[in-house]
């Protein structure tokens, strides 16, 4: 493999950075540049070419046309296969100011290691076979998040679990393609009620499993794309107070003006290990105000696009006023908080229930931020609308992936297909034919079955030092 190299941490001021080249020969095209001091063993003034793979040396990195000194490192040599693309490759641990980084490459690309592409070093792991798809494509999701739930399932797809689970599935498919094949060759002995049952007994396993998995992405949407929770009601219903609870400072301007809040807020936070962003919306009221009319037509279109609206009544308002507010909202994404309730209960809290319960909101609860009161049912409701987001039947594998879903889908899809052609008696050899249309589905997840535009497009979005 031609050698390559790029910076691996973020541009900018920092204590130290790492720079990476892979490729064959690097440790010899860098032996000139780099200066051995003493390594991990006790050597000193040893060549590069000699350090052992895994093995870290205290070195000089100098210019070789000047000799002059760039900087002190630390050189960290892997020896193929034995290094995350699988070829040999070099780390050097350096200064992270800007001049000595770009010293570095400099002197990286005159001796013959050009700069990597986005993704080129993944992109040599999964062609070197050290990494599939799946757990290439996980390898931007580990960098990417920005929470421990989706820390959690980023990690668990780096380490397997989703091509096991496909690799099991996909063991089912070809016994069932192996049988049918044996209806083929001999029908007299084996095209069968009971052999034709079981097929498809394995078919629709799959295919149940598959729709799991694809149900799962509904989770994670929400994981790499962050959970957006709309805050709504009436003015002075308390909106602006939750956020800064929420926030722990004060996010948003609180005043007992009706009206206060005329733009949306928004607040990345995690709640319960989920990445959620909270919007402060403008209280919904008709008016004759034009701003504050902008301001509630942007509070419906928040809430028209987020995945959970926390709506919030105050003690003082009216059940007609609920009724004229909320009819412009997705009442399967409604729950309603019963706030200030340190102010006392609405009067009108049942009649305001039996109507909200009729118009399809099922979760209802009393909090008072003020007091710090019942305020822990906010994250209990966040993690509801997580899990639910699922499916009741979703995979115990959280699949984060827009490509894998759309791909189980299309697999389920051929499977159900495939069982009913088997069922109907139309034919084994086109249900052969339609089962593995969808291993190919699957295959196109973990790269066992790609094509060479798929490879350059998924890593042409990671970044370029990994």
């Amino acid at each position: 493999m031609e050698p390559f190299c790029a910076l691996s941490t973020p541009s900018g001021i920092s204590g130290i950075a790492v720079i990476r080249a892979s490729g064959e020969g690097v440790s010899h095209l860098l032996s000139r540049a780099v200066r051995i001091l003493r390594t991990t063993g006790g050597r000193t003034h040893v060549d590069l070419d000699s350090l052992q793979g895994y093995e870290s040396a205290y070195a000089r990195f100098i210019d070789p046309d000047t000799g002059n000194t760039i900087d002190d490192v630390v050189v960290t040599c892997y020896k193929a296969p034995f290094s995350y693309t699988g070829d040999d490759m070099i780390e050097i641990s350096c200064h992270g100011g800007q001049a000595v980084r770009q010293e570095i490459l400099r002197v990286m690309n005159l001796s013959g290691i050009r700069p990597a592409r986005p993704g080129e070093f993944t992109k040599t792991a999964f062609i070197n076979g050290k990494l599939d798809l799946t757990e290439a494509e996980a390898v931007m999701n580990v960098i990417a998040a920005d929470s421990s739930k989706a820390l959690e399932a980023s990690n668990s797809q780096l380490m397997g679990s989703l091509r096991a689970r496909l690799t099991e599935e996909e063991k089912k498919l070809y016994e069932a393609l192996s049988s049918i094949e044996m209806m083929i060759e001999f029908p007299e002995h084996d095209d069968t009620l009971e052999n034709t049952e079981k097929i498809e007994g394995i078919i629709t396993g799959v295919k149940e499993s598959f729709e799991n998995l694809e149900r799962s992405f509904g989770r994670g949407r929400l994981l790499t794309e962050r959970m957006k929770i709309a805050i709504t009601g009436l003015p002075n219903s308390g909106k602006s107070t939750l956020l800064n609870f929420l926030a722990g400072f004060d996010r948003a301007i609180v005043t007992e003006v009706p009206g206060t809040t005329r733009d949306t807020l928004e607040l990345n936070t995690e709640v319960e290990g989920i990445p959620v962003t909270f919007i402060d919306t403008a209280g919904i009221r008709k008016t004759d105000d034009k701003i504050e009319a902008m301001g509630v037509k942007l509070a419906y279109n928040a809430a028209s696009e987020a995945d959970l609206i926390l709506y919030l009544i105050s003690p003082d308002t009216s059940s007609d006023e609920v009724r004229e507010t909320v009819k412009d909202l997705d009442t399967a994404k409604v729950c309603v908080l019963f706030s200030k309730t340190d102010e006392g209960e609405n009067p009108s809290k049942d009649e305001i229930k039996e109507m909200l319960t009729k118009a399809g909101v099922t979760e209802f609860a009393s909090v008072s931020v003020r007091q710090n009161k019942n305020t822990d049912v906010i994250k209990q409701i966040v993690k509801d609308a997580y899990e639910r987001a699922g499916g009741l039947n979703a995979s115990d594998i959280t699949v984060l992936s827009a490509r894998h879903a759309d791909l189980l889908r299309s697999a389920a899809l051929k499977l159900s297909e495939a069982s009913g052609l088997l069922r109907n008696g139309l034919g084994v050899d086109i249900c052969s034919q339609v089962i593995r249309s969808a291993l190919d589905d699957s295959g196109q997840i973990t790269g066992r079955v790609v094509s060479d535009e798929l490879v350059e497009t998924i890593f042409s979005r990671f970044c370029i030092g990994k």
